[in-house]
């Protein structure tokens, strides 16, 4: 339906049915609302729907579709910058925004595989709804999700969370995905849509499935319209996707049967598997530290036995509850920079596995094993960088007196530099004449001299 086809009564008609009025305000709660206008610009922000007048109020003044925030506000009304938005937001929600070059079919085929996959992690009261024009939206509301995570409050951790979770489900259905576009259309077509071929063909060329947001992101409002095509942005199930016709988004189409479908719904932690497979997964393929850091890893040619391992290493091979898998990519480039055979890591991690409460199913952990044999990497950087793998609710990171090295903090930068140091000090104390300070390695002429020294920088008051 092209814009100039729908009069401005018949779109005043449409903001003023009943049903309609009744699902944006009931979906708009604790969300800031924009106003767009036919022409693509939009109303004053912030805004809110108020009272059921509100939407007729602002047809009248020229809007045609409404947008709602991700993001869940206390008072959407007092957003004034970004001080205020951690402040004020209780929550937020996951939309999958799904659009594609090739037409409405191949966004199906796109947002059937994300619902597959949603399925397979315990996400089953999802909301899908057609985006009024060739695209899809899924959505994943705050209720499903943990209200902490890593011991943080999940309401700080936008947009973070929701970009980790769309990497996941987007690295998830790559492959599945571009199968299905070269079946339908023949990879010498889709390369010819592209005027060259790429390196490697990639399905997010032809389907784009968002995966960034920033903060005050919008998306198009359940039961809005759309001003491209004049169509309804209609809440569907999953098992109407494959068959959807836009016939059904048309306006008298709406009008004439209000058969709700609840975009918003869903269970308390519903997501939290999801959640915590997409962390785990993140942690693993996270960027390394910039090159310039790369000279805190010391290189050294012998292997590293066990004596000399720092806490945060023991305590993951003593067995953990949580963050196996992230444990996983930390042992084994733990054990390789440690100059560890590749068979002697394999064992070493399958033993591992064994002494944890729940251990990972042995096919996860070859797996990761396999992955981590083609793609060396360093261990990640200590706290505070490294919270993922050593801090939260993997909780393996006890700094002892050569991990804060005199001070109060951690003072090494990775748990490899650990060996070295200590290494360092076994062999001052070996072949020294003088005294060493057993807790930095410093060496003294005289026992006056180390006692000062350990009452100045270690606050002892005697020799220990």
């Amino acid at each position: 339906m092209a814009a100039e086809n729908v009069s401005r009564q018949k779109i005043c008609d449409y903001y003023s049915d009943k049903f309609v009025v009744e699902q944006l305000m009931k979906n708009s709660r604790e969300r800031e609302v924009a106003g767009q206008f036919w022409n693509g610009t939009y109303d004053k922000r912030p805004n809110i729907l108020q009272y059921g007048t509100d939407v007729s109020q602002m047809v009248r003044n020229g809007v045609t579709s409404f947008h709602f925030s991700v993001e869940r506000w206390s008072n959407p009304m007092a957003i004034v910058d970004e001080k205020s938005y951690d402040r004020l937001r209780t929550g937020w929600d996951l939309i999958f925004d799904i659009d594609s070059k090739l037409g409405m079919e191949e966004s199906k085929t796109a947002a059937d595989l994300i619902c597959r996959l949603l399925e397979k992690y315990g996400v089953k009261n999802y909301g899908i709804k057609f985006s009024g024009r060739r695209g899809f939206h899924i959505c994943i509301p705050w209720t499903m999700f943990p209200k902490t995570i890593d011991y943080k409050p999940a309401a700080r951790m936008y947009p973070e969370i929701p970009r980790i979770i769309a990497r996941f489900v987007r690295k998830n259905i790559k492959h599945r995905l571009m199968t299905e576009l070269i079946k339908s259309k023949g990879a010498k077509q889709l390369i010819d849509m592209l005027g060259e071929v790429p390196e490697k063909l990639s399905p997010y060329f032809f389907v784009d499935v968002e995966k960034d947001w920033g903060n005050r992101h919008m998306f198009r409002a359940p039961y809005s319209l759309n001003e491209k095509t004049w169509m309804v942005s209609l809440p569907i199930s999953h098992s109407q996707i494959k068959g959807f016709s836009i016939k059904s988004a048309e306006i008298d189409s709406v009008l004439s049967g209000h058969d709700e479908e609840e975009f918003f719904r869903g269970e308390e932690n519903e997501a939290a598997d999801l959640v915590t497979e997409a962390i785990d997964w993140y942690a693993t393929v996270k960027k390394e530290e910039p090159k310039k850091e790369k000279k805190n890893v010391v290189v050294w040619e012998g292997r590293i036995g066990e004596e000399y391992f720092p806490p945060c290493m023991r305590n993951i091979l003593s067995g953990i509850e949580d963050g196996r898998k992230r444990s996983i990519f930390t042992l084994v480039n733990f054990l390789r920079m440690a100059n560890w055979q590749w068979e002697e890591i394999e064992q070493k991690v399958l033993e591992w596995n064994e002494k944890n409460p729940r251990p990972l199913p042995r096919t996860i952990v070859v797996g990761q094993l396999r992955w981590s044999q083609r793609n060396s990497r360093n261990p990640a950087n200590c706290p505070p960088d490294g919270d993922l793998f050593y801090g939260g609710t993997v909780n393996v990171c006890r700094p002892d007196n050569i991990c804060k090295q005199g001070t109060n903090d951690i003072a090494i930068k990775n748990p490899i530099v650990y060996p070295f140091k200590l290494m360092k000090i076994k062999r001052k104390k070996k072949v020294s004449r003088g005294y060493t300070c057993g807790v930095c390695g410093k060496d003294f002429k005289n026992m006056r001299s180390l006692n000062m020294h350990k009452g100045r920088s270690h606050g002892y008051t005697q020799d220990i």
